[in-house]
C-alpha cells in the first residue's frame, strides 16, 4: 500500500487537469493506495501535507517548482517524497519551472520532449515518457459504428490567425520577423520539431550558443510553436470540409472559423463547448474521432486513447510512437499529403466491417496497458 499526494491546482483546458487528477485519484484508491489531494482552488493550506511522507507527489503542468512558502522555502523542496511534474505540452512552455533548482521528476507525452529535457535541463532529476492514460469508459455505452449519429467529431479549441496576429503585435518587430521565419521552416517541412526549426534558424545566422541559452531562445520564441500548432489544426479541418464531408466540432473559438472568403462552412456543425469529461463522452456517438497533434512529432495525444476506449475510429497525424502503440488500428495522415484524407475517411464511413475491425483492435491495444488502473499500478511499483 502506497501513499500519494495529488495536486489539484488548475482547471485550464476545459478543466482537463481536474479530470486527469480525479481519474488518477480513483485509480490509485482502487489499487489500495492512501491518497491525499491538495486542492489549491479551495485555498487549502499546503503545510498540512508537508509533515507527511509520500511515495510520490504528482501535479500536471505544475507551477509549484517556482513557488515558495511564507518563510521563503521552496514548496517542492519541502515535500517529503519525490515530486512528479506530468507535462502535457512542449517543455519550452515550462522553462522557469524546469530550470528551478528543486528536486523534480518529469513525465512527458512525447519522446522527443523527453530528449529535449534530458539535453537542456540537467536540473531535472529524471524524465520519462508516458502517454496520458485512457479515460475510464462504460462498456455498455459503446455502440456499433453504424448506430453512431456523428460521422466525424473533433473536440478541440480553434485558435484563429487573428489571435496569433494579436499576440505577435505585442512583441517587437525584429522578434516578430524571427517568429515568422521559424514558423516557415516547420510549415515547409512538417517533420521538423520546434527545436529543429530553432536550430536551423540559429545555423543560418551562424550563431553557436550554449544549451542554457538555446532553451531561453526556445521559450522566447514560443509563439512559433503556438502558431504552427494552430496552422496544422486549421489546414486539416479545411482539408476535410473542402471535400464536402460534414465535421462536428466542440470547443472554444469555432464560431470564428470561416472560409478564406469569410463565408461560413455549411458542413461544419459547431456544438457548445463543454467540460473535458463530457467532450470525451461525445466519442460514444462518433464514428470517427479526429486528432491533430499539437505539433508532437513522437508523442500521443489523449484524443487517440479516447477514441480507442469509446469505440470510435481515430484519424490522426502519424508519429513513430503512435505507430508503435497502435499499429494499424488507427488511420494516419501526413500534413504534406492531406489530399489523401478524403479516401481514408470514406473507407471508414462506408465500410462498417473495416471500421469495426479498427475499433476492436484499438480497444484491445489500449484498454489494459494504457488505462489509469495500469498507470496507478506502475506508480505504486515505482515504475514511472
Amino acid at each position: 500500500m502506497g501513499r500519494f499526494l495529488l495536486i489539484r491546482s488548475k482547471g485550464v483546458c476545459y478543466e482537463s487537469f481536474y479530470t486527469f487528477t480525479d481519474c488518477l485519484y480513483h485509480a490509485l484508491r482502487r489499487c489500495g493506495a492512501d491518497v491525499d489531494v491538495y486542492d489549491e482552488s479551495k485555498s487549502a493550506n499546503i503545510r498540512l501535507f508537508l509533515s507527511k511522507s509520500y511515495d510520490a507527489i504528482i501535479d500536471f503542468d505544475s507551477t509549484l517548482p517556482g513557488k515558495k512558502l511564507d518563510d521563503g522555502m521552496q514548496i517542492v523542496s519541502a515535500f517529503d517524497g519525490p515530486f512528479i511534474n506530468y507535462i502535457v505540452d512542449h517543455p519550452l512552455y515550462f522553462h522557469s519551472q524546469l530550470s528551478a533548482e528543486v528536486p523534480q521528476h518529469v513525465i512527458c507525452i512525447d519522446r522527443r520532449h523527453v530528449s529535449y529535457i534530458q539535453k537542456y535541463y540537467p536540473e531535472v532529476e529524471s524524465v520519462s515518457f508516458a502517454p496520458l492514460p485512457m479515460m475510464p469508459v462504460n462498456i455498455n455505452d459503446i455502440k456499433s459504428i453504424k448506430d453512431r449519429p456523428i460521422d466525424i467529431l473533433f473536440t478541440a479549441t480553434y485558435t484563429s490567425p487573428q489571435f496569433i496576429q494579436n499576440k505577435l503585435s505585442q512583441i517587437n518587430p525584429d522578434a516578430r520577423h524571427d517568429v515568422f521565419e521559424i514558423l516557415s521552416y516547420m510549415q515547409a517541412d512538417t517533420s521538423l520539431t520546434m527545436e529543429d526549426a530553432m536550430s536551423k534558424f540559429l545555423k543560418i545566422r551562424d550563431k553557436n550558443i550554449p544549451d542554457n541559452m538555446f532553451r531561453q531562445f526556445m521559450q522566447y520564441y514560443y509563439l512559433a510553436d503556438t502558431a504552427v500548432a494552430a496552422w496544422a489544426r486549421d489546414i486539416v479541418v479545411r482539408a476535410i470540409l473542402n471535400t464536402g464531408q460534414k465535421l462536428t466540432v466542440c470547443g472554444h473559438g469555432w464560431n470564428d472559423f470561416k472560409r478564406y472568403d469569410k463565408t461560413p462552412y455549411d458542413n461544419l456543425e459547431i456544438l457548445p463547448e463543454t467540460g473535458y469529461h463530457r467532450a470525451a463522452d461525445m466519442a460514444y456517438n462518433a464514428k470517427i474521432l479526429l486528432n491533430v497533434m499539437p505539433w508532437f512529432k513522437d508523442g500521443v495525444h489523449d484524443r487517440v486513447f479516447t477514441a480507442a476506449g469509446h469505440g470510435a475510429v481515430c484519424i490522426s497525424d502519424e508519429t513513430d510512437v503512435l505507430d508503435k502503440i497502435m499499429g494499424d488500428s488507427y488511420v494516419s495522415f501526413n500534413h504534406s499529403r492531406l489530399e489523401d484524407l478524403s479516401c481514408k475517411i470514406k473507407k471508414v464511413l462506408f465500410d462498417d466491417d473495416y471500421a469495426t475491425s479498427l475499433v476492436a483492435t484499438a480497444y484491445n491495444k489500449v484498454s489494459e496497458d494504457y488505462s489509469y488502473n495500469e498507470f496507478a499500478k506502475r506508480l505504486m511499483n515505482g515504475q514511472v
